[in-house]
């Protein structure tokens, strides 16, 4: 399944196509692909975790088509 990912700023891209999209098996969870992203903040910090715009659990099931995002509750200027 495709998933489309916007990624945080300062995260490692090298996980995502060209396009933003990882592709997973079916059946896998957000968290799931979190490891698979190895994103860089441990999950205790300030970061909303979404899924179709809508926070989302680790343990929600992923579907093709789902897009993830990150946004931070920090910002710096």
């Amino acid at each position: 399944m495709r998933i489309r990912v916007y990624m945080p700023a300062l995260a490692d891209h090298s996980r995502i196509d060209d396009d933003g999209f990882v592709n997973l098996p079916d059946g896998r969870t957000f968290g799931d692909l979190l490891s698979y992203l190895h994103l860089p903040f441990p999950r205790g910090l300030a970061i909303l975790c979404m899924v179709n715009y809508e926070k989302a659990k680790l343990s929600r099931t992923l579907a093709d088509g789902d897009t993830v995002s990150f946004l931070s509750i920090f910002s710096g200027g």
